[in-house]
């Protein structure tokens, strides 16, 4: 969006390199070719009826190049990862929903996220900055220290999040032996971390 806006001569000139910092992430993600939905269907062993399917039900796959929607290979590891949940017993429904659940609340994060950012860093640089090129140089080297920090932050936090529910499931709903064994394995876990 900050591209095409780029493009159309609507984004200062100061935000012109953020800009393009942001999109040369996104690039670094998609370092193959970007393929069509019949490429995807082919490579993630899903039929594309069926792909076009998930996306009309809000899960979100691959994105839009030059107009036309085209997908990368963490798309079909995402759909082969989706399909392992199925084969394992998850209901398709039930994965959708949370899929559109995860996506609505993640963006949400996202958006404040960005608008942090704009307040305390994009801001500031502009009003401390000489000029453009100045302010340009500042957002940017802030970007690129921010991003990996807060994308490491959110995968490491989810994944506590959730181990720490399954735990707390386990201690409720578990029988005896389960909850030992969870128990057990937290301690050897511990353990294995704390040299002797």
């Amino acid at each position: 969006m900050a591209v095409r806006r780029v493009l159309e001569g609507r984004l200062g000139a100061a935000d012109q390199d953020l800009a393009a910092a942001v999109a040369a992430l996104r690039a670094e993600d998609e370092t193959e070719e970007l393929i069509g939905l019949d490429e995807l269907a082919q490579r993630s062993g899903v039929a594309a009826p069926l792909l076009q399917a998930f996306e009309r039900a809000g899960l979100r796959l691959g994105r839009t190049v030059d107009g036309v929607h085209r997908y990368g290979s963490a798309d079909v590891e995402m759909v082969r990862l989706g399909l392992q949940l199925l084969e394992s017993g998850l209901p398709l429904p039930e994965l959708l929903a949370l899929a559109r659940d995860h996506d609505e609340h993640v963006r949400a994060v996202a958006e404040r996220a960005v608008e942090l950012f704009d307040e305390h860093v994009r801001g500031p640089a502009r009003a401390a900055s000489a000029d453009d090129t100045e302010a340009a140089m500042r957002q940017v080297t802030a970007f690129r220290r921010i991003f990996p920090a807060v994308t490491r932050l959110v995968a490491h936090h989810f994944r506590s999040v959730l181990l720490d529910v399954a735990e707390e499931h386990i201690e409720k709903v578990g029988d005896r032996a389960e909850v030992a064994a969870t128990r057990a394995e937290a301690r050897r876990g511990v353990e294995a971390a704390w040299p002797a």
